[in-house]
């Protein structure tokens, strides 16, 4: 009995569904005949389209380890403001965080500068070497010049003689002299030969006086060469030492605030060069730019690129406060741990709180949220909006609403933004001002 009393409930309620769905269904036949559709006019709305993504943190923009490139013992700790350099000590580019002593880099400078001073004065001597043989050359020279004017002198003398002798010998063979006057006239030209032949000597003795000269002046050249290149390398030592010594002052290499200092008076410093074990002697951060950092979930990772505009806010210790900018890059991949996508916003800092126009300095470690700004329709371009009931579904999944027009109905696929239970905002596919059915069920 009970079985056929619930068939017979389950008959009914089919039957009282059927009805009701053909008097829907009549309904609506009836009012697209007599052209009594209900319609709405599709309005305008300002709207963002966001993305909200919690636990945004700020950083500085830069964080340094600065560690020490020598060994050494901490001398003395640097002086801004009157105060030692120590944690949240703000701090300019190339301001003396501490400076270490190294006595024994010292002690070599010392004396790589004395071999400076060592080399340069044999470069003194052998300037004063090639003075001397370009001296002894020139005066060389002069007495060749000597040598040569007597030779001239000489085979002159020769001639002379010669020509003596010619004449003599004619008058001896005539029988106008004697034996004695020829005689005599032979051995003035031996004795004018023998003359010639011994400044010739001289000459030639001259010339190889230049020659060891100019050799000489080519030695003491090359010696100064050599001492000049000396100097070179005893210079380049002592360079190589200022500048090692110049690593002796630890000096910030930006402006930024201490977070760390690992150091006092007296401390040993391991140097970091090929040394894993170096610990940092400073950490410094820059706070003059910094980056907000979040993760992206990997179901928006598509919808988030540079450049979009962002909202930080609900930053825990700045209630009420907000700050604008856009993304400045994203990482591209998704970490395989977490399956997010690490984005950053730089802001300059202080940065301007959009409430209050103030400027608020954003300290590295506050967090809160940042909202991406998808798209903002304005005034100036109002997001179209629709009761919840005009838009409809259909068996693709794609949504689509009855647009109304000159008594006729026709679907249109539509593009939601929003839809908060009252009304949906419509991102494409509507116009503002048309008319639409305000149900959607006659599709």
């Amino acid at each position: 009995m009970r079985n056929s009393i619930h068939s017979s409930s389950v008959t009914g309620r089919v039957r009282d569904a059927v009805l009701a769905s053909a008097f829907v269904a009549a309904t609506a036949l009836a009012h697209q005949a007599f052209g009594q559709i209900e319609t709405v006019t599709v309005e305008g709305r300002e709207h963002r389209e966001i993305i909200d993504l919690q636990g945004a943190s700020v950083h500085g923009f830069q964080d340094t380890e600065i560690r020490a490139k020598l060994g050494g013992y901490v001398k003395s700790i640097g002086i801004v403001d009157k105060l030692e350099v120590d944690v949240g000590s703000r701090v300019k580019k190339g301001d003396v965080l501490a400076t270490l002593d190294i006595p024994e880099m010292q002690n070599e400078l010392a004396e790589k500068t004395a071999m400076v001073a060592q080399k340069e004065s044999a470069v003194i001597q052998a300037e004063a070497a090639i003075a001397e043989a370009d001296s002894v050359v020139l005066q060389s020279r002069a007495a060749l010049d000597q040598v040569n004017s007597r030779t001239a002198e000489k085979e002159a003398m020769l001639k002379l003689n010669e020509t003596k002798l010619r004449r003599l010998s004619k008058l001896a063979a005539a029988g106008t002299i004697g034996q004695d006057n020829l005689d005599e006239a032979r051995f003035d030209v031996d004795v004018a030969k023998a003359s010639l032949a011994s400044v010739q000597a001289d000459v030639q003795a001259a010339i190889a006086n230049i020659q060891a000269a100019e050799a000489s002046v080519r030695k003491v050249k090359a010696d100064r060469k050599s001492a000049e290149a000396t100097v070179k390398v005893a210079k380049s030592t002592v360079d190589r030492l200022k500048t090692m010594i110049d690593y002796t002052v630890m000096r910030a290499p930006y402006d930024g605030v201490v977070t760390k200092r690992m150091v006092d008076l007296g401390s040993y410093v391991q140097p970091a060069e090929n040394n894993s074990a170096a610990m940092p002697v400073f950490v410094l951060t820059q706070i003059s730019k910094v980056r907000i950092m979040v993760a992206v979930p990997n179901n928006n990772v598509a919808r988030v690129h540079p450049g979009q505009s962002v909202v930080f806010d609900s930053i825990g210790g700045l209630e009420g406060q907000e700050f604008a900018g856009k993304v400045t890059r994203t990482a591209g991949t998704l970490d395989p741990k977490t399956r997010t996508m690490q984005i950053e916003v730089h802001l300059e800092n202080p940065a301007v709180d959009r409430v209050s126009g103030k400027k608020v300095e954003l300290k590295p470690g506050l967090y809160g949220t940042l909202t991406v700004i998808r798209k903002h329709w304005k005034q100036d371009s109002l997001l179209p909006v629709v009761p919840t009931t005009a838009v409809g579904k259909d068996s693709a999944g794609n949504y689509f609403v009855n647009v109304v027009k000159n008594g006729e109905t026709s679907p249109r696929s539509v593009v939601i933004a929003f839809n908060d239970a009252a009304s949906v905002g419509i991102s494409s596919g509507l116009k503002l001002g048309e008319k639409v059915a305000k149900s959607a069920a006659g599709k």
